[in-house]
């Protein structure tokens, strides 16, 4: 059992949302889907989209806010991976740590081509 995080934004494809159907990829924040497995905390994307869990699952988020929580999140993601899973892999850390990142691009990509924060769904 996890966290579904999906970007949805003005005029998305249907193919763009397909490419989100990644079968719990922990890698895919490119592509507009984050996933976090309900292990015990710090849960990273509960601090990236507090709204969102707040709001029955979907809200609107700005960009900006979600550039300004990003270093504090890939905290949390560290924190998280060393203390619940023992994780010392540099390499595999990073790798998660980028699809957030990728994420946040994402979002701040189609906001500054629609005009309009993507909105937020939380499936948990």
């Amino acid at each position: 059992m996890g966290i579904d995080i999906y970007a949805r934004w003005k005029n998305q494809t249907p193919k763009q949302r397909e490419e989100q159907m990644t079968g719990f990829s922990t890698k895919h924040g490119h592509v507009g889907y984050l996933r976090e497995a309900y292990h015990g905390d710090p849960y990273a994307t509960h601090y990236l989209f507090q709204e969102v869990f707040t709001k029955k699952g979907e809200t609107k988020i700005a960009a900006k806010i979600l550039r300004e929580r990003l270093p504090k999140t890939l905290e949390l993601i560290e924190e998280r991976e060393r203390r619940l899973y023992k994780e010392v892999r540099k390499k595999q850390i990073d790798m998660i740590k980028k699809s957030f990142i990728d994420f946040v691009k994402l979002c701040e990509q189609k906001e500054k081509e629609t005009g309009e924060s993507c909105t937020i769904v939380a499936d948990y």
